[in-house]
């Protein structure tokens, strides 16, 4: 249950067009929550919180939980599509028992609030110098919550010996619109990371937490979203090491290329017939949220089918230059030169992202015919302004993946298409250009398990499989070499967390193996295959990814703003 919730924010997000026109209706875990034993208040900065102590889930280690801290205003009316502003301090005792509203999402039906910047945080020991792990989620940037019945951090906190924190942040039209100049620069979702993220730093060690060592991770959107924080001034000196899994800033997914042709286009959807983006958004800051939401989705999607690989319609943007701008230069080129937050990286993507599902649904199968009929749509956003360029590029792909028979009956290769595309070509782009500054450890997830949904005929392991070897739910399946798995994947990350490095020594149950970095020779990078058993290898996906180098070096025009 827990991956198909995942699974489905993914095609919520990269795949809208599925979703919109048959997505089914969400999944929600049920929190056991019969294990609360008792309250504990603590004090932070901005007041006293009261908070549950709690047995994790198969385990006698006990927790503090504490659900619910704001860590900025409410950004309602005034302060919608704007950068978070600082809380006020509250008297009394805050109740901090429960998770709080996700920020304000949804296709078929909205749910949320606007009043939703709140964090969490799980800690083994109050009176510690614990080191901490910063949980962002995905969702294709138009999703998501950091609930614990969505992500529930009992294997990482089996150990009792790291903090767990998770925070929402604002998503879709109300965390991501730009008009593309200084009225709504963008990034609102990322800056709300980072507000998160400086709360972190100044409240941790009210939870036993250790400020210095603060790592950050995420998932899909929620990777990106770390790969943009690495990018960012405003998170420097935040986190010492950083997790990214399926997911990076040089995806094609992970940019917006013209948010603002879609603030104008909500503009007009809502009946505001203007180019002056001052009163876009001051008409757009007076419509109800739930018709805004209704409103950004269909203008957003009606842009995005136009080229759905291309970017997704509400995620980050190149902001125009400012002082406070979150990132405002090409992100191949910033880590390319080295302007990024320099810490040790893990970085890595399942065998299969693309793997979903058993079978595409038909309604996708039909829209592939459009790439039958126009092969230019197959070729990287990012590639060239070149026509002729961009043509020949296209053309080189189909015959590639697709030989001279209609994609849209070619299912198996559709999803290799899509995961090098989307995922495998943009990881490996951004191993390559981070380790020649920084440690980067690589990794592919092999192993197929009922943790991760994946015990079926699929091959390969698909988008947010991984997830259900680090976060757990009520009931769940496993067998004794899924738990396996999931101690080996919840030992590598913890470690990384506490070293700086996921083998440190040598150790028994990670089959004595010591996972070297990446590597700085392009042509030669060791990774970590997880899979039943642990295996460094070197060069995933090598003659898919060649003959992209190939596509690049002969029909690309630099630089690129993705990859």
């Amino acid at each position: 249950m827990f991956v198909s919730k995942i699974i489905r924010m993914f095609w919520e997000g990269l795949l809208c067009i599925v979703v919109i026109l048959a997505c089914v209706s969400e999944v929600t875990l049920k929190s056991d929550t019969k294990n609360d034993k008792s309250h504990e208040n603590l004090k932070i900065e901005d007041g006293i919180i009261k908070g549950t102590i709690q047995k994790l889930q198969h385990s006698n280690v006990t927790v503090y939980a504490f659900r619910g801290i704001p860590y900025a205003k409410p950004p309602v009316n005034d302060l919608r599509f704007e950068p978070p502003v600082r809380n006020d301090k509250w008297s009394g005792v805050l109740d901090a028992t429960k998770d709080k509203s996700q920020c304000v999402q949804g296709i078929k039906t909205v749910v949320g609030s606007e009043d939703c910047l709140y964090i969490n945080v799980y800690t083994p020991n109050l009176k510690g110098n614990l080191p901490v792990m910063v949980w962002i989620y995905g969702g294709g940037f138009i999703q998501g919550n950091s609930s614990y019945d969505t992500y529930r951090p009992d294997p990482l906190l089996q150990g009792g010996d790291i903090i767990f924190v998770s925070f929402n942040y604002r998503v879709g039209i109300l965390g991501f619109l730009s008009t593309g100049d200084m009225v709504v620069p963008g990034n609102t979702g990322l800056k709300d990371q980072c507000f998160a993220l400086k709360w972190v730093k100044r409240n941790i060690k009210y939870f036993g937490g250790d400020p210095a060592k603060v790592t950050i991770f995420g998932e899909s959107a929620g990777a990106a979203s770390v790969s943009y924080q690495l990018q960012s001034k405003c998170s420097k000196g935040l986190y010492r090491a950083a997790i990214l899994q399926s997911g990076n800033s040089l995806c094609l997914w992970a940019l917006t290329r013209n948010a603002s042709y879609i603030a104008y286009q909500t503009g007009l959807g809502l009946k505001v017939n203007t180019n002056n983006t001052e009163t876009i958004i001051r008409e757009l800051k007076k419509v109800p949220y739930k018709q805004l939401q209704k409103v950004g989705l269909v203008t957003g999607v009606g842009v995005i089918l136009k080229k759905p690989l291309a970017g997704l319609m509400f995620s980050p943007v190149i902001e125009p230059p400012h002082k406070d701008a979150f990132f405002e230069s090409y992100s191949d080129q910033i880590l390319s030169e080295g302007r990024f937050n320099q810490v040790p990286i893990i970085i890595g993507t399942n065998s299969n992202e693309a793997a979903v599902v058993n079978d595409l649904p038909l309604i996708f199968n039909l829209y592939m015919t459009l790439y039958d009929m126009d092969y230019t749509l197959l070729a990287p956003a990012d590639l060239t302004n070149n026509t002729l360029q961009y043509n020949s590029a296209g053309f080189a792909i189909r015959l590639h993946y697709f030989g001279l028979l209609p994609a849209s009956i070619q299912n198996a290769n559709v999803l290799k298409f899509v995961s090098d595309d989307q995922f495998n070509r943009p990881t490996r782009r951004t191993v390559i250009q981070m380790s020649k500054y920084v440690p980067v450890y690589y990794y592919q997830m092999t192993y197929k398990g009922q943790l991760g949904n994946g015990a079926d005929e699929r091959e390969g392991v698909g988008h947010g499989e991984d997830l259900g070897y680090i976060f757990s739910s009520p009931n769940e399946p496993g067998s004794p070499e899924d738990q396996l798995t999931r101690r080996r994947f919840v030992k590598l990350w913890t470690n990384f967390a506490k070293f700086g490095n996921p083998t440190p020594n040598s150790d028994p149950l990670l089959q004595n193996k010591i996972w070297k970095e990446a590597g700085k020779n392009p042509k030669n990078l060791t990774f970590l295959k997880i899979g039943n058993d642990l295996e460094l290898s070197t060069n995933p996906f090598e003659a898919n990814m060649k003959f992209y180098d190939l596509v690049y070096k002969n029909h690309g025009s630099p630089p690129y703003d993705t990859y």
